[in-house]
C-alpha cells in the first residue's frame, strides 16, 4: 500500500494504513519505545506521527554488528584492530558516504541499526538507573546531546549484564504508561559513548529536537 501523508494525531490503525506497515508493527514500535503514544480509552493516539515517519523513511542496508562498531570507533580516531584492509576500506566508504548525505543522521540511523538491541522500560529512579556501574550513558543521557534530563536514563548494558539491571532497578514493561528508560543491549560496550553512537541513539527517538541534535553531532564528528 502506498504511504500518504502522516496527520498530526493518528490512532495505531491510521497510522498503520499511512505508513503501509501492519497494525502489529506500530504496536512494537509503541511497545519498544521507538515511537511515543498516550492510551485514550482502549486504544493508542501516536503523540507526533512525524516520528514514525522518520522510521519508516530509513536509507541504507544495516551493517553487521562488529562493522557497525568499527564505523563509529573510526570515526572518533580509535583502533579497530579486529577490522581487515578490505574492511576499512569500506568503511572509509561509508564515511564519505555520509558526508555526502543530505540527511547523514538518517543513513547512521540505517547503517549502525544493528549495533543493540534497544528496550524500553518503566522505572521508579531513572536517575539511580544512570549511576549504575554496569551502565553507560547515552543518547538522551549524554550530555552532548543537550537534553538529559533526571527523568529519563537512556544507556547501554552489556547483555550479560541486564537481568541484574532490571532487577536492581526494578524496571518493568511500560504497557500503560510512557517509557522512562531505555537500555540498548549489546554484546559490545565500548569505554565510553562514541558520537555516532550518541547520535544514532538520539535519531531513533524520531522526535524533531532529537533528530535536530543527531544531526549537529554527526556534522561535528564527520567534519561537515
Amino acid at each position: 500500500m502506498a504511504s500518504r501523508p502522516l496527520g498530526s494525531r493518528l490512532t495505531v490503525a491510521q497510522a498503520a494504513e499511512a505508513t503501509g506497515l501492519s497494525r502489529s508493527r506500530v504496536d512494537a514500535l509503541i511497545r519498544t519505545g521507538k515511537i511515543r503514544a498516550t492510551k485514550v480509552g482502549h486504544q493508542y493516539v501516536l503523540d507526533d506521527p512525524q516520528q514514525l515517519a522518520a522510521l519508516t523513511h530509513r536509507r541504507g542496508r544495516p551493517m553487521s554488528v562488529r562493522m557497525a562498531w568499527a564505523l563509529m570507533l573510526v570515526v572518533d580516531d580509535l583502533d579497530v584492530p579486529w577490522a581487515t584492509p578490505g574492511e576499512r576500506r569500506r568503511l572509509r566508504a561509508h564515511v564519505e558516504r555520509l558526508r555526502e548525505d543530505a540527511d547523514p543522521a538518517t543513513r547512521l540511523q540505517a547503517l549502525v541499526a544493528g549495533r543493540a538491541r534497544r528496550v524500553a522500560y518503566r522505572g521508579t529512579d531513572p536517575a539511580g538507573v544512570l549511576a549504575d556501574d554496569e551502565m553507560l550513558p547515552s543518547g538522551l543521557s549524554d550530555p552532548r546531546s543537550g537534553l538529559s534530563a533526571g527523568a529519563q536514563a537512556e544507556g547501554y548494558v552489556h547483555e550479560d549484564d541486564l537481568p541484574r539491571v532490571v532487577r536492581r532497578h526494578l524496571l518493568v514493561d511500560p504497557v500503560d504508561s510512557r517509557p522512562d528508560v531505555w537500555l540498548h543491549v549489546s554484546a559490545y560496550v565500548p569505554p565510553h559513548a562514541l558520537r555516532l553512537q550518541v547520535a544514532a541513539d538520539l535519531a531513533e527517538h524520531g522526535g524533531p529536537r532529537e533528530r535536530v541534535r543527531a544531526s549537529a553531532i554527526v556534522a561535528e564528528a564527520l567534519g561537515i
